[in-house]
């Protein structure tokens, strides 16, 4: 049930005819000393009214959606979220932020789908150690899609391979040794579905030059003809 406290009206009413214009299943509580969001809203009577609200998490239970007069109230830790996704590179990081049922898609390739022990092989085994200063600038500000839910990301890899040889996990490509060299690759667009403080699901919207082949091949290697 909703939680809307201190509803002070602009005009003298009675508790009758408050009641009167607000749903029966709204609970009026008193206003606490702060409240998360104050909105002014329109009654059926024409008066208007300054709803407090506490807690809309119970729409979402419920499957309902947020009223459009509501702010993204999630906003900013979504954004907490992938801020520390994209610049933190460490087991701790994945498991705290991937849900178990995370799922990777490239979208120029649909069948072809990670979940999150390959993320972390690929991140953990192999980028990081042949690229201990690997990096991705990236931008968001953490809204998402009403109709889907997706936040979208801006990303573009930089680096140099200073560290061990690097190989892909799923290609059967020679690995490439180190030479230092310098990379930077194409930028790329990324949807994220950030629920609960996790990262359910990534789309990239897959761009020529961007992506763990690319980087394979910035780095001096080749992928073979038939993958």
């Amino acid at each position: 049930m909703a939680a809307l406290t201190g509803i002070p009206m602009r005009s003298p009413v009675s508790g009758q005819q408050r009641a009167a214009h607000i749903p029966s299943n709204i609970v009026l509580k008193p206003r606490p000393a702060a409240a998360a969001f104050s909105v002014n809203v329109s009654c059926r009577s024409g008066r208007t009214a300054a709803l407090q609200v506490q807690n809309f998490k119970f729409l979402k239970e419920m499957g309902l959606k947020k009223p459009g007069f509501l702010p993204d109230f999630g906003k900013e830790k979504r954004k907490a979220v992938l801020d520390r996704f994209y610049t933190s590179f460490d087991a701790q990081t994945y498991d705290e932020l991937l849900a178990d049922t995370f799922e990777l898609v490239d979208t120029s390739e649909p069948s072809k789908k990670f979940t999150k022990q390959d993320w972390k092989r690929l991140v953990l085994d192999h980028v990081i150690p042949a690229i201990p200063d690997f990096s991705w600038t990236h931008a968001t500000d953490g809204t998402k899609d009403e109709k889907d839910g997706y936040s979208i990301v801006v990303v573009k890899a930089t680096g140099h391979h200073t560290g061990q040889a690097f190989s892909l996990p799923t290609v059967d490509a020679p690995s490439v040794e180190a030479s230092g060299k310098k990379f930077q690759l194409a930028e790329e667009k990324v949807r994220v579905k950030v629920e609960d403080g996790q990262i359910q699901r990534m789309e990239v919207l897959r761009n020529k030059g961007a992506g763990p082949r690319a980087l394979y091949e910035a780095l001096g290697g080749k992928m073979p003809a038939t993958v």
